[in-house]
């Protein structure tokens, strides 16, 4: 089964993620679904069937047979002390699992499109540390990281332009970064990391403060 990475006890953190290039019925033959889940995938659309499928499958793979659920903000958790984080994209879904409130992006690397928005959620005090000749690689590092703040906190609508922030930071895989959210009272460090998964990247974010 096509898992392409794999990161384990990373700061007491596992994350997986998957190519879901199967088709739907080797999937639910690999799964062996109970009753009440083959309900479920029967009753999402295809798009949202495929991601199930992907789920439950990095689920398995990191022996957690546990139905995800979903509080009032819609931040998944589990019945466990162990916190999660999902994302999904272009076939690819990753799952991260943690001892620490934790939140993960992927993105296909996508250097047009992140030029496009980059004024959505780059800062001017961002923008002017990032090597002008590595320009798309920070910003879809730092576009990831803010996705992380973003599901760690339950999508709370902070913005990312005011509220989210990297300190500069050197483009080396899986090493740490600084972050921080912000309000009009406090601020609060978090940790980040990235590493490239193909064409992808992956940010993960972590609050062990």
């Amino acid at each position: 089964m096509p898992v392409i990475d794999y990161i384990n006890d990373f700061k007491h953190t596992r994350i997986i993620t998957w190519n879901v290039t199967e088709s739907n019925e080797e999937l639910l033959e690999y799964l062996h679904l109970e009753d009440y889940r083959i309900e479920k995938y029967n009753n999402l659309r295809p798009k949202q069937a495929r991601e199930y499928l992907g789920l439950r499958a990095c689920l398995k793979k990191l022996d957690l047979d546990y139905d995800v659920n979903y509080d009032e903000r819609g931040k998944p958790f589990l019945p466990t002390n162990k916190e999660i984080s999902i994302t999904h994209s272009y076939g690819l879904v990753s799952v991260g699992v943690s001892e620490y409130n934790i939140g993960i992006d992927i993105e296909l690397s996508r250097p047009r499109k992140i030029l496009n928005i980059k004024h959505k959620f780059a800062r001017p005090d961002e923008i002017a540390w990032i090597p002008q000749e590595h320009e798309t690689e920070y910003l879809h590092v730092i576009w990831g990281m803010k996705e992380g703040l973003y599901k760690l906190n339950g999508g709370n609508l902070w913005n990312f332009l005011n509220h989210y922030r990297a300190e500069e930071f050197e483009l080396i895989e899986n090493k740490q970064f600084i972050c921080w959210i912000s309000d009009d009272v406090k601020s609060r460090k978090y940790h980040a990391f990235y590493k490239m998964i193909g064409e992808y990247y992956l940010v993960w974010v972590l609050d062990y403060e």
